[in-house]
């Protein structure tokens, strides 16, 4: 199979040396060198070219290699009429569900108040609630939001979800769209948004969404920058609406050092670190998709174009 491998990202050595190894009878060509695009089943790619899929006639596939495909469709609103998949790679999954656990128990245990103390050589020692008392909320369930569920209840944190469309087979309570979204709010004292992105979801921590939270809440975003309204937040902290944040996507990175976020007090910055795609562990999962494909099998992880995920 003839496929093409794109990213914007300085490992696509080491992605095509994994593919090869994996599946040595795969003819993996790095973009811009694909030779005829006619030949090409298969694109393996993140935030393409806007001539990437230019001649690619016997296209069969479009692999994103990453969890999210809001890059891909809004570099590409009208894409070729093939299978779009999304990337689930369980050790990725397990990665953003560490960090989110990492923030929940850095505001839980407010090491954010002794990180400040810290500061000041203020020895200061703070009580705080059982984890069965912490409401975390989880926007999205899918296979991020999912694993992130899992290992909060393992901890014996008082989780529940928010999204879209209902979920029976969900593990905790699922509070379902619009209607769901103020009694999931108010049951919530930490908020970890792992939403994709979409044109209803573009925005959705802003101002309206704070005030509905407990006072003295916490928002955690590792879904990505626009989901968030930075101006609110910043007066949502300097207000005691809200206590902390810990962020780790912005709607520009690097996020520029003239940010006030770098310096908040009360915020902590990381630089899109929650998740990184590991080629090793997410080839395994795209030769398999390619595998599929090749036998005509059900392919995994599709996603709609028209819904954004």
């Amino acid at each position: 199979m003839k496929v093409v491998l794109q990213t914007t990202w300085n490992t696509t050595a080491a992605w095509r040396a994994e593919l090869l190894r994996q599946a040595p009878d795969l003819d993996v060509r790095v973009w811009p060198e694909i030779g005829d695009p006619a030949e090409i089943e298969a694109v393996l790619c993140w935030q393409p070219p806007p001539d990437l899929f230019a001649g690619m006639r016997n296209l069969r596939l479009i692999q994103v290699l990453g969890a999210g495909v809001d890059g891909l469709l809004r570099s590409h609103p009208r894409l070729p009429p093939v299978p779009v998949a999304r990337l689930v790679d369980p050790v990725m999954s397990q990665r953003m569900a560490e960090y989110c656990l990492y923030a929940t128990l850095r505001f839980h245990r407010q090491f954010d108040v002794y990180e400040r103390q810290l500061a000041q050589a203020r020895w200061e020692r703070h009580q705080h609630p059982d984890p069965g008392e912490v409401g975390v909320g989880v926007m999205g369930l899918g296979a991020i939001g999912s694993a992130t569920v899992r290992l909060l209840r393992q901890l014996g944190y008082n989780v529940a979800a928010w999204a879209r469309s209902p979920h029976p087979e969900a593990e905790v309570p699922v509070f379902v769209g619009e209607e769901g979204l103020p009694a999931f709010l108010a049951r919530t004292r930490i908020l970890v948004c792992l939403l994709p992105l979409t044109p209803d979801t573009a925005s959705i921590l802003d101002r309206r969404l704070f005030e509905q939270l407990p006072r003295g809440s916490y928002i955690v975003n590792v879904a990505r920058g626009e989901h968030l309204v930075v101006p609110h937040l910043l007066a949502a902290l300097e207000t005691g609406r809200l206590e902390g944040a810990m962020l780790d996507v912005f709607a520009h990175e690097p996020l520029p050092k003239s940010s006030p976020l770098w310096r908040h007090p009360k915020v902590f910055v990381t630089p899109h670190a929650a998740g990184i795609t590991n080629p090793r562990t997410a080839t395994a999962v795209i030769v398999e998709q390619l595998r599929r494909l090749e036998r005509g099998e059900p392919l995994l992880h599709l996603v709609d174009p028209a819904r954004g995920y």
